[in-house]
């Protein structure tokens, strides 16, 4: 096993990892981001037990499991190196790695893709503005930094052939109507996968207040998927 592991703070054994394969999931805490209907207000608070590694390690070989997705929280604020030692000890089982980012650390990004084969960009608005009232303890260059991270994705889906990559956006009104969709279109290029996520109520959601926010209902699902549909060739819906 290798040394400056980073803690792991949740584990599933098998679940809809956030892309479209089930996969065994593994959390790392904390977020540099405050999105108020995050469903996982406990590892972005580190509020969770650490789990041990080797437990993982176990199922994913018993099981001959083909992908371990990680997630979190914000799994790029880790220490680099301390990630770098995670996917190369999750490579040494066996399975292919997938990650799930905000995108918010491009550099950290660009040193660790070369590790994953598939990795899930939040794009959760165009406007800065919502960004800057989603920062954590410190202020980003939020969507400079999601633009780069975009790009660095994109050329290394053109280098690779082990290597994919879809652009999230989760429905959440206050941030995304059909206008933002819109906006965010122009970012999308046509080629990209677009995966609109329904904005779903949690136990542990981050902001209690996001439980008064009554989400899109079938129709206005619809409507914001044809508008999306107009920027990009393959959008797709999930959780809907």
């Amino acid at each position: 096993m290798r040394d400056n592991l980073p803690i792991i703070r949740g584990f599933n054994k098998t679940s809809e990892a956030g892309f479209d394969v089930f996969a065994t999931s593994i959390f790392l805490g904390g977020c540099n981001l405050r999105c108020p209907y995050c469903m996982n207000a406990n590892l972005v608070r580190k509020k969770t037990k650490k789990i041990d590694i080797e437990e993982i390690k176990q199922h994913v070989i018993n099981e001959k499991v083909g992908w371990v997705m990680i997630s979190g929280g914000e799994p790029t604020i880790t220490e680099e190196s301390s990630l770098i030692a995670l996917l190369e000890e999750i490579k040494s089982w066996g399975c292919k790695i997938g990650m799930s980012t905000n995108g918010t650390n491009p550099e950290t990004l660009r040193q660790i893709v070369p590790h994953l084969n598939y990795v899930a960009l939040d794009m959760k608005s165009a406007k800065n503005e919502d960004y800057d009232n989603i920062v954590g303890d410190e202020k980003l260059l939020i969507m400079n930094n999601v633009y780069i991270s975009q790009s660095i994705l994109a050329v290394n889906k053109l280098k690779r052939k082990d290597f994919d990559f879809e652009i999230r956006t989760t429905l959440f009104p206050p941030f995304i109507n059909q206008a933002a969709i819109a906006e965010i279109g122009t970012l999308i290029r046509k080629s990209d996968k677009w995966v609109l996520q329904q904005f779903r109520h949690s136990k542990n959601m981050l902001d209690e207040n996001a439980l008064n926010i009554k989400p899109y209902d079938e129709n206005e699902v619809k409507e914001i998927v044809d508008v999306a549909k107009r920027f990009c060739n393959n959008v797709t819906l999930r959780y809907v």
